[in-house]
């Protein structure tokens, strides 16, 4: 009789684990923390979550290329600035992204956590700054310069943000 209710406890547990993502070493929140300090000017708006239904699920599938068990994305708020921490696969490990939204473009990408062993250029200023002033639908993909070596980070970062800027879109 026990193993007919562990078995849905276990997978209940999943879901919380995926609404939530996975958590962070304290090395780890020590970044995302500095980041935030930095984007509000030492006022860290309280996090918000953005919840994932009807055909919202469908769009993200189709941005991500894979279904999403995500329930919910997590954002910061304030001064016209929106701030989405995301984590998408590069080759084998996630890679853990700012993305910043002002008046519904780019304002600014950041990687915040690299856990690749290869393709970390991704992290550099000038592959980064390519993504200011992407919009939502727009054909900014095409215009981001790959990097020989790190195609999969690119591609996570190129999901990345456009999932940040969809999610935005949804807020308005």
């Amino acid at each position: 009789m026990k193993s007919v209710f562990i078995k849905p406890l276990y997978v209940f547990s999943l879901l919380i684990l995926a609404s939530t993502g996975w958590s962070y070493t304290p090395a780890e929140n020590e970044k995302i923390q500095t980041f935030l300090n930095q984007t509000f000017d030492q006022q860290i708006p309280k996090p918000k979550r953005v919840w994932i239904k009807g055909e919202m699920k469908t769009s993200i599938q189709h941005i991500l290329g894979r279904t999403s068990h995500k329930l919910s994305y997590r954002y910061w708020q304030a001064d016209g600035k929106t701030v989405w921490l995301l984590d998408e696969l590069g080759k084998e490990r996630d890679i853990t992204t700012a993305v910043v939204i002002k008046e519904q473009q780019v304002y600014a990408v950041k990687v915040l956590i690299y856990r690749e062993s290869r393709g970390g250029e991704v992290q550099v200023p000038w592959f980064t700054e390519q993504f200011k002033g992407a919009v939502h639908e727009g054909d900014w993909q095409n215009e981001i310069d790959g990097i020989s070596g790190a195609t999969l980070s690119v591609w996570a970062l190129k999901k990345q943000t456009e999932l940040a800027l969809y999610l935005s879109q949804q807020l308005s």
